[in-house]
């Protein structure tokens, strides 16, 4: 337990956020030192149990008795922290140097840094970029995270329509099926879906049950996992849950209600669902929920008053309906004396005013004959025709054990929080309540189907660990605004100098019962674990949390080195033969050339493929202008997922002396290779994009033909000194739009986000500074929460293109990072000293 009252972080003013001080985690590789990584990734081997009864069958399955999968580093990008976000907006507030305890930063010594995988350090929550099957993988086998998981949620696609289950960009909610402009253009997204949707349904499932497998090895022995899923697919999804979990530790299907009446042309359906399973039933961790009575129920049950004279009178059908106002006094129902089964001791006559009842043959009597009388003292019998029933007053008790059957789930029913930022976005109250039934704070909750991040966010409102990771750079860009900008109430603690994990101070009813009445004891009380006390003198932020992706390999040789399964081949645009993905690629080089931004085309004179050169795999002579030819090298990029630092480093390093210049072209950048490949290099480095729909093929309508390849756009950002600090300026930026195969120059219309890193180490980028300067402004919440104590003026900047000032730090370089509508990063390192000044 941590032995400090100082756990729970201030800024600006009262507020705070919750920290875990006594987790842990692995210090996995910064990115901007992964390359001192030189453990090679290995391959584990997860089986399946051929005998496990009952088991769905399905095409591929019988073959597929085990599977590998790639154990790779989660490399750390970003530091994210809105601590130093109000840091920046406080009232009267004055540049201040980088602190890095805001951002749950070890910073520890470089040789311990390297040290991947080998110190623990304080826990940050995880939004992590990768598919979800090595992202557990590396959780499990680099992490050792077997049975420390305590809840998991999963969100899989409902069904296998590529067109229907992704967001193309971060603004655009009416995703619109069939539609070109409605298609995500995103390599990792489209690898997903090829490798998933292969064989329909058949593929779906074998998606499904490996990850289920791995989502088993990290759950604790008392943990659930819950599994949201539509009507179509709910059957087959249970038999494979059954498989994996087994049959005996099924919990419960759930039925919330998704959205109100649509009209449709058959019978509405209005409800999604939720398989529940432990990991071991028996050792399952359970908290009861409570609901409120619903209307239908008082109507039905409760239909008796109790007038101030004691006497007590039936409730009309209009009384009831609303139509009449209700007598005064105190409502109640005639609840049952009797219980199945004859016992000794429930087994008597008894009389009441005047006349004896006997319990029906086979039942007894719900307590002894001396309960009876204390029953009969506390004025809780009443006879109804033969039988003698119990007084059950609605103030005994308001509230009902929450049972599988949720119907008050509807958003715009009860609250604003779930508004969509993304296309398919699941309500809060449904992951809030599983999250509350089989967690405590301080618990561990997984979600490998981040998508607008309403697991991530709940978990943090209810001071839980998180971590949850997606394919998508959109569904990853919308999550970090998210929970960046997000205000929670602060949850009064029940030990406050051992802070979040001891728990909540939470409210407590009593719960008065015929069986407390009979007895002549205090009515038990219930736990509200969904009522915590609130402490309305506190803000609460979100805590400190890391962006991580998963490192994407540098491609191999394509004609020497082995290609994996799937990698190797790709629909050609010229028909439906299929040919290699680098010589498809080089072809298509030779003949389109690759298009300048404003205008004009790069072309290469002669182009052939380089058999055995590692990261290069083409050489040719560009015309560079004025008929002037220079030798070049070309390196593709994977054919999902981005060209990353180390393949850029790699194909410069294999270039340098052998020709004037390389040309790297991919379908996507991170944010480190294109800051890398800004730099001041010893010979010429040209970067471009291959156009997606290379990838896309055959789901859109119509393919493009020309523009398959096309440089890169530049920021326009401009850092100058002034009296108060250092200042950014973010002019514009030119995006490349893989819808149109074009660099478009755009200015804050386009700009999903940008950040400020005021002293960048080199190692990750930590968010100092962050602007939203399209749309509606994310900070609203915030911003009104904390009037009293921030500049409402430099909050207001927040939305702008120009930063507030800072102070230059111990590195004397900053970073600025632009994240486009699509969730593309654009990343720009300034070297500055006082006094000199860069617009």
């Amino acid at each position: 337990m941590a032995k400090s009252g100082k756990k729970q972080r201030r800024a600006a003013g009262d507020v705070q956020d919750y920290r875990h001080e006594e987790a842990k985690r692995k210090n996995n590789p910064e990115i901007g030192l992964a390359n001192w990584e030189r453990r090679k990734p290995a391959r584990q081997q997860y089986q399946y149990d051929p005998y496990q009864d009952p088991a769905l069958q399905w095409a591929g399955k019988a073959e597929r008795l085990s599977f590998e999968v790639d154990t790779v580093s989660l490399h750390i990008h970003e530091r994210v922290s809105t601590q130093a976000i109000v840091e920046a907006v406080r009232r009267n507030g004055k540049p201040k140097p980088h602190q890095l305890d805001l951002f749950a930063d070890p910073h520890l010594p470089l040789d311990k840094a390297v040290e991947f995988y080998q110190h623990d350090v304080n826990w940050s929550n995880r939004l992590i970029l990768g598919d979800s099957l090595l992202v557990m993988n590396s959780l499990l086998q680099r992490e050792l995270m077997a049975g420390q998981v305590q809840m998991i949620y999963v969100d899989p696609p409902y069904g296998v329509s590529y067109s229907s289950n992704f967001q193309p960009n971060v603004f655009q909610r009416d995703v619109k099926d069939g539609h070109d402009d409605s298609l995500t253009r995103e390599p990792e997204q489209i690898k997903a879906y090829r490798d998933t949707w292969n064989l329909g349904i058949h593929s779906y499932l074998t998606y499904l049950r490996d990850r289920l497998l791995l989502c088993r090895d990290l759950l604790h022995e008392s943990g659930s996992i819950f599994v949201q899923i539509g009507d179509e697919n709910l059957h087959l999804v249970r038999a494979v849950m059954d498989e994996v979990f087994g049959v005996d530790n099924f919990v419960a299907a759930i039925a919330f209600k998704k959205t109100g009446v649509r009209g449709a042309a058959l019978l509405d359906v209005v409800t999604d669902n939720l398989l529940w399973y432990a990991r071991d039933k028996e050792s399952m961790k359970y908290r009861q929920l409570f609901a409120e009575r619903r209307e239908e129920t008082l109507e039905e049950q409760y239909n008796f008053v109790e007038l101030d004279d004691g006497s007590y009178v039936r409730l009309t059908r209009a009384e009831l309906g609303g139509d009449t106002p209700l007598p005064k006094g105190r409502r109640f129902m005639a609840d049952q004396l009797l219980s199945q089964g004859a016992t000794p001791s429930g087994v008597f006559p008894f009389e009441f005013r005047g006349k004896t009842y006997r319990p029906s043959p086979g039942y007894h009597w719900k307590t002894t004959e001396e309960g009876m009388h204390r029953l009969v003292d506390a004025n809780r019998l009443i006879p109804i025709g033969s039988w003698l029933k119990y007084k059950r007053y609605l103030r005994d008790f308001p509230l009902i054990p929450l049972d599988n059957v949720w119907l008050d789930t509807v958003p715009s029913t009860y609250s604003d929080v779930d508004k969509k930022i993304y296309a398919v976005q699941t309500a809060t109250k449904v992951v809030e309540r599983c999250i509350l039934m089989t967690t405590d704070p301080g618990d561990l909750v997984f979600d490998p189907t981040c998508g607008s991040g309403t697991t991530a966010y709940v978990a943090e409102q209810w001071g839980r660990r998180w971590i949850t990771c997606d394919t998508s750079r959109v569904a990853l860009a919308l999550a970090r605004q998210r929970l960046l900008t997000a205000t929670y109430p602060y949850y009064q603690l029940r030990y406050p100098e051992q802070g979040v994990d001891s728990g909540f101070v939470y409210a407590i009813v009593p719960h008065i019962t015929l069986k407390s009445i009979a007895q002549n004891k205090p009515p038990q009380e219930e736990t509200l674990y969904d009522k915590p006390k609130v402490d309305r003198g506190k803000v609460r932020v979100s805590g400190p949390f890391t962006a991580e992706a998963i490192p994407i390999p540098s491609i191999r040789d394509p004609f020497e080195a082995p290609i994996p399964e799937g990698e190797e081949i790709i629909p050609s645009a010229k028909g439906n033969e299929h040919t290699n993905f680098i010589l498809d690629m080089i072809d298509a080089l030779r003949k389109s050339g690759i298009n300048k931004v404003g205008g004009g085309t790069l072309r290469f004179q002669r182009l052939n493929a380089i058999r055995s050169a590692g990261i290069l795999h083409a050489e040719g002579e560009l015309d560079v202008g004025n008929s002037e030819l220079r030798s070049f090298a070309v390196s593709f990029g994977p054919r999902y997922g981005p060209v990353t630092l180390t393949q850029v480093e790699e194909a410069v390093q294999q270039s340098r002396g052998k020709y004037n210049g390389v040309a790297i072209l991919g379908f996507t950048f991170d944010a480190p290779a294109m800051e890398f490949l800004k730099r001041d290099l010893p010979l010429q480095v040209i970067g471009g994009y291959i156009n997606n729909d290379v990838l896309v093929g055959d789901l859109l309508k119509t393919q493009k033909g020309s523009q398959l390849f096309t440089l890169f756009g530049q920021a326009d950002i401009g850092v100058e000194e002034t009296k108060k600090g250092f200042i950014v300026h973010l002019n514009g930026v030119d995006f490349y739009n893989p819808q149109t195969g074009e660099v478009e120059s755009v200015g804050k219309e386009q700009i999903a986000a940008w950040f400020v890193d005021e002293d960048y180490d080199g190692r990750t980028f930590c968010i100092s500074q962050a602007f939203f300067p399209n749309g509606k402004n994310p900070w609203e919440k915030l911003q009104r929460a904390l009037k009293a104590t921030i500049d409402p003026e430099r909050f207001e900047q927040l939305r702008g293109m120009e930063s507030l000032p800072f102070k230059l730090g111990e590195h004397h370089r900053i970073a600025v990072k632009v994240i486009d509508h699509r969730g593309n990063e654009m990343l720009e390192v300034f070297e500055l000293d006082s006094g000199k000044e860069r617009i």
